[in-house]
């Protein structure tokens, strides 16, 4: 009976362990708040065409980017585009708009793979980080293929694992990656310091 209420007690405190250990991502917060969204409106509205491309680097080594990844990218860029309510139409096909749009998307991430090791070694005791840079660099052509604008935003990304998150709670959580946030700051100036959309 005893050993038995030895195991059980082992295992819930495993359990409650294992329960209290993840990790917990934020941004550091260097794109400025956006402030008027979605922009005034123009009379006209154009069309947009939409070319969404992504990039992967690790620890300064290429790597692909998974499908999944580059069609919640391509997501989050069409719906900023459409939020926006500038274009009567927002494609993702290189066809005949008033404006084409070449989105490319770059993750930039570092970490330290002999603490990653600790980290789970110690089933998440000893915390590490890993730190992520998400670039927007978008190239605006007009109809006839001739550039009017380069815009690139930057938003980093800090991620914590750790047993107890509990210093955490009172931060910033991220939700989602900044791609929708940083394809609206790059609308709003392409509006407002170029005067393009």
């Amino acid at each position: 009976m005893l050993s038995a209420l030895k195991g059980f007690a082992i295992a819930l405190i495993l359990v409650a362990g294992g329960a209290n250990s993840g990790c917990i991502m934020y941004r550091e917060g260097q794109l400025p708040p956006i402030i008027q969204w979605p922009p005034d409106v123009k009379q006209t509205k154009p069309t947009i065409s939409l070319t969404v491309t992504g990039q992967s680097i690790l620890n300064d080594s290429a790597k692909e980017v998974p499908q999944g990844f580059l069609e919640r990218w391509r997501n989050d860029t069409v719906r900023a585009y459409q939020d926006s309510g500038l274009f009567s139409e927002v494609r993702q096909t290189t066809d005949d708009s008033d404006f084409r749009a070449e989105v490319r998307i770059l993750d930039k991430g570092e970490y330290n793979p002999v603490m990653s090791f600790i980290t789970g070694f110690t089933m998440f005791l000893i915390p590490s980080t890993a730190n992520t840079t998400m670039t927007v660099t978008t190239v605006l052509k007009d109809r006839s293929g001739a550039t009017l604008g380069l815009f690139q935003k930057s938003e980093g990304i800090t991620m914590w694992m750790e047993l107890f998150l509990a210093f955490a709670m009172p931060f910033r959580s991220l939700d989602q990656l900044p791609i929708y946030d940083l394809n609206r700051a790059t609308i709003l100036e392409a509006r407002s310091s170029k005067g393009l959309l």
